[in-house]
């Protein structure tokens, strides 16, 4: 190619003389013709591979980029960002803060809108500035984002060329706006954040349409080096590089001297890094149980890339209430916590997973790391005792005795049951007994109902978990968690109906367009009005003078506290009409007691009961206070006092009489009755909870008299019921034939009176004078111990 030259120089210098002279030195050099020639093939050569290599490098498709899911609050505030592969958003330019475009212009092409994609000028620039010992790289914006998009980082000649080619046709085929908010779009600026819009996020909890002159500089700034310059790390390289953005800025006419000494000025401030998949910074625990949801309802790959909008059902000024009651309440104090709300229909208001998120690993709220087990829920589980002794014709107004101890058999076998601290409460009705917590009048209604009754009424509110019917389970030995719990107690707030907790209200595409909802079932009746309605009326008592005074919050509410043994864990579970929310306090790693920083014992009515008394103050400040609809009139009366005959009416000594009566439903470990004034007896009926009884007695004859004697005059007999319902056998009524008494009430008969005894406080225990009637049961050998709630 070079002698083909030369013979094309030669016809030139024939044709014209004048050139000859010119070229004189070219033909005197040898070197000197070898060196234009070949100059000259090797740019016939890079014309030809420019031609070949534009016609042939195709302008790929703009690349699709994840974008990460928003998990937002029920009114659209941002609660977190999940991103596993990078925290990115795709926002419009009119969307980027004006300052903080031209920051990025200034620090990466201040010629953006003048070059065709390659800038000649700033590459000499940079250049000339890296041969003088500095740091500047030449390529545009354009070819910056073509790297990005449609290239490897491999560094070579033939990657850079394609970079050049694709970046003019780049802009041959999009405008200089698109570009640029592409690029924004795209740009790394460390902390897993890829584009600007992430970037305002991760560094500074804010949007890029919010960004200041001096976060966008310092933004800017972070380009061209994002790890190296980060300000949690090297907070000295990051304020000389926003430096350098801002004198640039001056230089460019964007702003002044004085407002660049006023940014400069400035301290970085930025928030606390976070490299995880999940950026969260208000209700941890939730935004966990959030997401698994998501991933369960879209897949996968749409919820970690598709740029979705979760709307969550939470509450932010309730969450925060939640968070800074058990804040305040447990300044100082070691044990953990979890606090769940539940709204009328079921939707999460609050949730409280445990103290600390990054340093407690399981969600307390659902019971473990993976939402199944819990903890004894105590005495919270009482209620459904209740409600399983309501629904067998029982009434609030119905008494029992409450000894310090007792002991029972139930299905034939022996249960020790105790009340908290061994307190003796004397004869107390089911609304006193619901206040006080008294274990052992709660022993007997489960002796009375049964563990499955309690079981059924306690999976009919809505405990999901696997309950084995034991005696114990009246009082809380099993193990559920506190939204278990929480959505049993809104059954009760909804007046009996149940609903199902739920977390997600809908989610939405990046367009806005709905694409998942939760198929939720409509409020369904699940307990007897009447039932609900007594058991609200008891468990106000609970708060009213009960174990739970601290949990007044000045407006109807109702309540349950709960503390198991050795108080290891510490229980408050309470609503308003149509609002439940519950409280725990323990140590997940196992049955450790938890106290007080003064070392007092923490229970149910300490500070789970002020937790949920501030909690509620503030979650319900903007919701019109509300009365619970008075349970039926009858559910509060006493029951019908035992009744007792004798038959024949007319009977005296010698004949054989015997006693019916109505009532003794409670006497389960023993009923008889007793002839007054000798030693006659029937045998104790054990185990029944039938209301009516029936026995045989023998009246003793009378003494023979001599000839001359009077007969003996009619006496009138006088039969006694004694009623044992695991707290001694006590008198409950009796009955007389023939004339009774004056003193005695009618009977059921014309011939025949009964008169009922009620039993005082300080009960004393009246046995048969007989030796032959009286039987025990011994407790089995294989009795199994169970952890038994003390409140």
């Amino acid at each position: 190619m070079a002698g083909w030259f030369a013979r094309a120089v030669a016809r030139l210098e024939a044709r014209f003389p004048r050139l000859e002279r010119v070229l004189g030195p070219w033909h005197r050099h040898r070197w000197l013709r070898w060196l234009t020639g070949s100059g000259v093939a090797l740019a016939a050569l890079a014309f030809v591979a420019f031609n070949w290599l534009w016609f042939s490098v195709e302008l790929p498709d703009e690349p699709p980029h994840p974008q990460a899911a928003l998990i937002l609050s029920a009114d659209g505030q941002e609660l977190a960002a999940v991103a596993p592969e990078g925290l990115r958003f795709e926002i419009e330019l009119d969307d980027v803060a004006p300052i903080a475009v031209q920051a990025v212009l200034a620090a990466e092409d201040r010629r953006f809108y003048e070059h065709g994609g390659l800038d000649p000028i700033g590459v000499g620039r940079a250049i000339w500035k890296n041969l003088r010992g500095g740091r500047q790289g030449g390529s545009t914006i354009t070819q910056q984002l073509v790297k990005v998009d449609y290239l490897s980082r491999e560094r070579s000649l033939w990657r850079k060329t394609r970079e050049a080619i694709l970046a003019v046709k780049l802009e041959r085929s999009a405008d200089k706006d698109e570009i640029l908010e592409r690029y924004l779009n795209t740009v790394y600026f460390g902390r897993n954040a890829y584009g600007i819009e992430a970037a305002a996020r991760a560094y500074f909890g804010t949007s890029a349409a919010k960004l200041t002159l001096e976060q966008a500089a310092l933004l800017a700034g972070l380009i061209r080096s994002p790890e190296g310059a980060d300000p949690a790390e090297s907070p000295e390289v990051a304020e000389q590089r926003r430096e350098l953005v801002l004198r640039a800025l001056v230089r460019e006419g964007a702003i002044d001297d004085s407002e660049a000494e006023t940014a400069s000025a400035a301290p970085i401030e930025t928030v606390p890094e976070e490299r995880g998949e999940i950026d969260a910074s208000a209700a941890p625990h939730f935004v966990d149980f959030v997401r698994a949801q998501t991933l369960d309802a879209v897949g996968e790959e749409l919820a970690q890339s598709a740029g979705l909008r979760v709307f969550t059902t939470i509450d932010l000024a309730a969450q925060q209430a939640a968070e800074f009651a058990v804040a305040e309440v447990l300044d100082g104090q070691t044990p953990q916590a979890a606090l769940v709300a539940l709204d009328l229909d079921g939707a999460i208001r609050a949730y409280v997973g445990g103290r600390d998120h990054d340093a407690l690993k399981v969600d307390l709220v659902r019971g473990g790391a993976g939402g199944g087990g819990g903890r004894q829920p105590g005495s919270t589980f009482k209620p459904f005792v209740l409600a399983a002794a309501l629904e067998r014709d029982m009434t609030l107004g119905q008494r029992f005795a409450g000894p310090p101890h007792l002991e029972l058999v139930v299905e034939g076998k022996p249960w020790s049951v105790d009340n908290y601290g061994n307190e003796a409460f004397g004869t107390l009705d089911l609304v006193a007994a619901t206040a006080h917590s008294v274990n052992t009048v709660f022993a007997q209604l489960v002796q009375r109902v049964g563990p499955q009754a309690v079981v059924d009424a306690a999976h009919a509110f809505g405990i999901t978990a696997d309950l084995a019917p034991n005696p114990s389970i009246g009082l809380g030995a099993a193990e559920v968690s506190p939204l278990q719990l929480a959505r049993a107690y809104a059954t009760l707030a909804n007046d009996g109906n149940a609903v199902e907790p739920y977390a997600i209200d809908r989610i939405e595409n990046s367009d806005g367009d709905v694409i998942w909802r939760p198929d939720l079932t409509p409020p369904t009746r699940a307990v007897p009005e009447a039932i609900a309605r007594g058991v609200t009326h008891a468990l106000r008592q609970v708060i009213a003078d009960g174990t739970a005074t601290r949990a007044d919050i000045g407006r109807p509410a109702a309540g349950k506290t709960g503390t198991t043994q050795d108080n290891v864990d510490a229980w408050f579970a309470g609503y308003v009409p149509g609002f439940t929310a519950v409280v725990w306090l323990g140590n997940p790693e196992g049955s450790i007691p938890i106290a007080e920083a003064s070392g007092r014992p923490i229970t149910g009515g300490g500070l789970p009961a002020q937790i949920w008394q501030q909690f509620m103050s503030q979650a319900l400040a903007n919701r019109e206070p509300a009365d619970f609809p008075p349970p039926p009139p009858e559910l509060l009366e006493a029951p019908p006092a035992p009744t007792l005959t004798i038959e024949p009416a007319d009977a005296g000594p010698g004949d054989t009489i015997t006693v019916k009566g109505t009532g003794y439903d409670a006497c389960q470990a023993a009923w008889y009755v007793q002839l007054d004034g000798t030693d006659v007896a029937s045998p104790p009926e054990t185990g029944s909870t039938s209301s009516e009884r029936q026995a045989t007695l023998q009246v003793p004859a009378a003494p023979a008299a001599g000839d001359d004697a009077e007969p003996p005059a009619p006496v009138a007999l006088k039969v006694v019921a004694y009623c044992d319902d695991g707290t001694g056998a006590k008198p409950v009524a009796e009955a007389m034939s023939a004339a009774p008494p004056t003193t005695t009430t009618s009977s059921t008969t014309s011939s025949s009176t009964t008169t009922t005894t009620e039993p005082e406080e300080t009960t004393t225990t009246t046995e048969p004078r007989r030796t032959t009637t009286t039987t025990t049961t011994e407790p089995e050998e294989t009795t199994t111990t169970t952890r038994r709630p003390k409140d």
